[in-house]
């Protein structure tokens, strides 16, 4: 171990010979490198600052030009994955957030220009100012820019825009060589579709182009009560096809099983959201009078909120103040994401909750339809295979918060994290992890019946995991981390590559 760190630190030092600022720092251990999910911690060996994305250019060239082996880089924004993937062991983590703020709005052509550090909810602060929006968002706003755009970026208007990733025109990009690329669909189309969704393993986004529109001012927020899945499925999905609604997402509602003779049935009930645009109250109006009649909802009636369009986009962050007052919000997070295919939502929706029912603790549990046609198959992002009829999948997002004295290495986050892999084999179509050492009952017989899901942000560990994991879009893959980033450089936290 000592002389691995001797190896290492003598790397640092030969980079930092040739790269003279004062932006790259040692890593101290009283610097958190943790992100959102508090599960894994792999140390660097520096931090670099950057003051302009020139700085960023000129480290990766420098490690590059030596062929530097073991020295890796990992672009960290918000830091909000949940399995270490902005981490690297024994590299240098690139701070993207310390960029100088570069939100430039272009009110005729109706776009924006950012930085990849920045944060979405800072660019619709200024969007806003000149009576525009991004289309598309994600939950949580306090998300970087680069950090959504290399993953999807998804949310309740995913059904209506499309992800994040399919309202960007245009990003400047650092490849693992060191250079900087301006790509769009016209110019270095492989790149741009290629880094879009691409997990950062072809490049770091220093620059995008994001498509806008006229923002509302106000939003009618309405919920509404299920206690049948069928209903609540049917109507989720009669809402997305009738166009009406700005955002839906829906949610299960799960009580904790306390007794073998609790029926799950008895703990479960979902919640539909959605969400009406407007500036003119006459007009909302109308939209609602039109679209609840036609919901079969008989529980309860829908509760209704006016709220302004920058409070509902920024809902979540209520929920992490008072969470941080209550130490519960830097706790670990052993999140689940993944997509379905429709004809397998409720299957999948009854293996979730039977495998969490005796264990669940808190947060979401988020199940919405989307429509295929709004993603471009040319982008890394990766979704279910379904029948070419079939234009709907569903996304599950299961954001569990551990308890505050469910810390890493405790029986239950293990046990969490084992219920996640549980769900995860017999999900979808990627190879069982035999070496995690998994309960009996949580290896299905490899002749399984699979449901074809796949994961959205996965935590994956090995090359023939992520084959599988990316199907047909692999070879396509691959090639592109030859062409852009040969000696694997960049993003090494996914673990999609090893280091050459």
């Amino acid at each position: 171990m000592h002389s691995n760190l001797l190896f290492l630190s003598t790397l640092f030092y030969l980079i930092l010979s040739s790269f003279s600022t004062s932006n790259l720092i040692p890593y101290q251990s009283d610097i958190s490198i943790l992100d959102f999910g508090r599960i894994i911690e792999e140390n660097p060996i520096a931090i670099l600052n950057p003051k302009s994305p020139q700085e960023i250019s000129l480290l990766i060239q420098s490690i590059f030009s030596k062929n530097t082996k073991n020295i890796q880089v990992a672009p960290r924004g918000a830091a909000h994955s949940t399995y270490g993937q902005s981490q690297v062991l024994g590299g240098i983590i690139i701070n993207m957030t310390l960029l100088p703020t570069f939100i430039k709005v272009e009110k005729e052509k109706e776009f924006v220009d950012v930085g990849g550090g920045d944060l979405w909810v800072d660019v619709l602060h200024e969007t806003l100012k000149h009576g525009l929006t991004p289309r598309s968002w994600t939950d949580y706003l306090y998300l970087t820019i680069g950090g959504t755009l290399s993953v999807g970026g998804i949310s309740g208007q995913s059904f209506k825009h499309g992800p994040q990733i399919s309202n960007v025109l245009e990003l400047d990009v650092i490849t693992g060589k060191g250079e900087f690329v301006t790509c769009s669909e016209e110019k270095d189309s492989d790149l741009f579709y290629g880094v879009l969704g691409g997990f950062g393993q072809f490049g770091i986004i220093t620059r995008a182009r994001i498509i806008l529109q006229s923002a509302p001012k106000l939003v009618k927020w309405v919920v509404i009560s299920y206690k049948s899945f069928e209903q609540f499925r049917k109507d989720q999905e009669l809402l997305i096809n009738g166009g009406e609604v700005d955002y839906l997402e829906g949610f299960i509602n799960l009580q904790r099983r306390n007794s073998s003779e609790d029926k799950l049935n008895d703990l479960v009930s979902y919640l539909i959201e959605f969400a009406v645009y407007y500036d003119d109250e006459d007009v909302a109006y109308k939209k609602l009078n039109h679209i609840l009649p036609r919901l079969n909802y008989k529980e309860s009636r829908p509760e209704i909120t006016d709220t302004s369009y920058f409070d509902f986009l920024n809902r979540v962050r209520k929920s992490e103040l008072e969470l941080s007052k209550e130490g519960l919000w830097n706790v670990p997070h052993p999140w689940l994401n993944v997509f379905l295919p429709r004809s397998q939502i409720k299957r999948f929706k009854d293996l979730l909750l039977e495998t969490i029912a005796d264990t669940y603790t808190s947060g979401p549990i988020i199940i919405y339809p989307i429509f295929r046609n709004k993603w471009n198959p040319k982008m890394s992002a990766v979704l279910p295979q379904v029948d070419t009829e079939e234009d709907i999948i569903y996304v599950v997002s299961v954001l569990q918060s551990a308890p505050p004295t469910c810390t890493r290495g405790t029986p239950c986050l293990d046990t969490m994290l084992l219920q996640n892999q549980k769900i995860i084999n017999i999900a979808t179509t990627e190879p069982i992890v035999h070496n995690l050492l998994l309960p009996a009952e949580c290896v299905m017989n490899e002749d399984r019946e699979e449901m074809g899901a796949k994961q959205y942000m996965p935590y994956l560990q090995n090359e023939m995991q992520w084959k599988a994991h990316f199907g047909w879009k692999w070879e396509r893959f691959q090639d592109l981390k030859r062409r852009f980033d040969p000696l694997h450089i960049l993003a090494p936290g996914q673990r999609i590559f090893q280091k050459k």
